[in-house]
């Protein structure tokens, strides 16, 4: 059975899909307009024939026909630029033909009241298709004008074929539809500009939302976290970076990075990759214990400055942050301590206990041969079960797959970035964790093993699942919601911007 509602929407949208709501809206106005002018070309046909003026009826006739032609075209063109200004050709060309034929200029000099339709004409083409159609517009109508006044002072007489009697009803009637046009469009772009605020405020609410939400993650991230903005700026510190180094973030953000990051000189990792990545990979090409393809450099190192001058070897984490047009607006750092010294497949290693997050080893036969703390406190799982088990089976069904792929990679030597796995705790409830995987040697030095550093990301896949959830409910906000799903996901640049202002 055909839905009407269905029928008559799609009509409406000109099959339009997976586009802004404000350009469905502008599709709708269109639409209705030429359906509204298709239903009242015979009427207006039927009046010109009643007071014989028979050439003004076929005009009319034609235009309404041509009007269904546009609805064709947009459909078809799915271009609102080609279907609206068709229909304002057909409208103005309608126009232009009446106004000929029923005095454009009556012999006193005053132009007829039909001249004032093209006001809202070109109000119709700036809400269509913006100021540049709108100009164009005019343009014409200016031209037009030009002509009918260069015609009118060379005496041309034109032809009037509405009868004198009913003239000055005629002329009123239309001056009244055509001021009625004029307040239509005037409520159009009131209504637009309030979309737009309200637009602008959903954004600027998920906007601040999302920065508090990454201020969030990252402060109570447990690996110590720093992040630069383009003039090397601090403008993030969070939690364990504040109990690793011993200062609060009143006294680092807005400054340069503290002493204690510093790998040579006066800089952290942070700020020569900002300043010049490809030095930085020239100069520590030996010492990097893997790079992504994020642009995640990591790099095993001794902070001299570190722990009281006595210096502190550390895991070292760093990554350019860019805009998406590719221009870089800062860098993040990770910092990690190494508690034991192993050799690993890059000549380093740093074999850690639960002070840095989850951390654990699957060995060349796919089994768990190392479980920290760390691992025990997210997944519920003491060590003592978790050794010697085979890794496919902790993880959910849908990702064994990607973690077998990982392991085979890593064992053939590469470090992977990023992936997201699920596990299960104790609980049967669902971990999510993003994992950062390195070849290793094992403790006899014999076999491969992968080491995987993981981090509990539970909490923000929630909420992005609780986003995904409320879009399917309210497709007028899919865009907004769109957009701060992208900003929890990757455009920490923004909140970079946000910062520096």
């Amino acid at each position: 059975m055909i839905n009407l509602d269905t029928l008559f929407e799609n009509l409406l949208s000109s099959g339009f899909k997976l586009t802004d709501p404000e350009t469905i809206r502008k599709v709708k106005v269109l639409n209705i307009f030429q359906l509204v002018f298709i239903m009242m070309a015979p009427i207006v046909g039927l009046f010109y024939f009643y007071v014989g003026a028979i050439f003004l009826f076929y005009v009319v006739i034609i235009a309404g026909l041509l009007m269904g032609t546009s609805i064709v075209l947009l459909r078809k063109t799915k271009s609102l630029v080609y279907g609206g200004n068709y229909a304002i050709l057909i409208l103005w060309g309608t126009f232009l033909v009446i106004a000929w034929n029923t005095g454009a200029i009556t012999y006193e000099g005053v132009i007829r009241p039909i001249w004032i339709m093209n006001g809202s004409l070109i109000l119709f083409a700036i809400f269509l298709n913006g100021y540049q159609w709108g100009t164009i517009w005019t343009t014409v109508v200016f031209v037009e004008t030009g002509l009918i006044i260069y015609l009118f002072r060379n005496g041309y007489l034109f032809p009037n074929l509405i009868p004198p009697d009913i003239s000055p009803v005629y002329s009123l009637g239309t001056y009244l539809v055509a001021l009625l046009a004029i307040l239509l469009f005037a409520f159009l772009f009131e209504k637009e500009r309030s979309e737009a605020l309200m637009r602008e405020h959903g954004k600027s609410q998920a906007l601040r939302e999302s920065k508090k939400y990454i201020d969030d993650i990252l402060d109570r991230s447990p690996i110590p976290t720093f992040i630069l903005d383009r003039h090397h700026r601090v403008i993030q510190w969070n939690l364990a970076c504040r109990e690793m180094t011993g200062l609060k973030s009143e006294e680092v953000l807005g400054r340069d990075v503290w002493e204690g990051f510093y790998i040579e000189g006066q800089e952290s990792m942070a700020d020569i990759i900002l300043e010049d990545k490809e030095a930085f990979l020239s100069k520590y090409e030996k010492s990097i214990v893997s790079k992504t393809d994020t642009d995640w450099l990591q790099l095993e190192v001794l902070l001299p400055n570190m722990d009281e001058g006595r210096g502190k070897r550390v895991l070292i984490s760093a990554a350019p942050i860019m805009d998406n047009d590719g221009t870089v607006r800062g860098a993040i750092q990770t910092t990690q301590e190494v508690k034991s010294i192993g050799a690993t497949g890059n000549g380093a290693f740093a074999q850690a206990d639960g002070s840095i997050g989850p951390v654990f080893k699957i060995d060349s036969q796919g089994r768990i041969s190392f479980w920290n703390q760390s691992c025990e406190e997210t997944f519920g799982y003491p060590s003592s079960q978790m050794i010697g088990r085979n890794a496919l089976g902790v993880v959910a069904k849908s990702y064994k797959r990607l973690l077998k792929d990982t392991i085979v990679r890593t064992l053939n030597g590469e470090s992977l970035e990023g992936r997201a796995l699920k596990f299960y705790d104790s609980d049967k409830k669902a971990t999510y964790v993003l994992v950062r995987a390195f070849p290793a040697q094992s403790a006899a030095g014999t076999n491969k093993e992968c080491v995987f550093l993981a981090t509990d990301v539970t909490d923000l896949r929630l909420r992005i699942k609780k986003l995904q959830l409320f879009a399917s409910e309210s497709k007028e906000n899919l865009k907004n919601l769109a957009e701060e799903y992208d900003l929890l996901k990757k455009n920490i640049a923004t909140f970079i911007r946000k910062k520096e202002e």
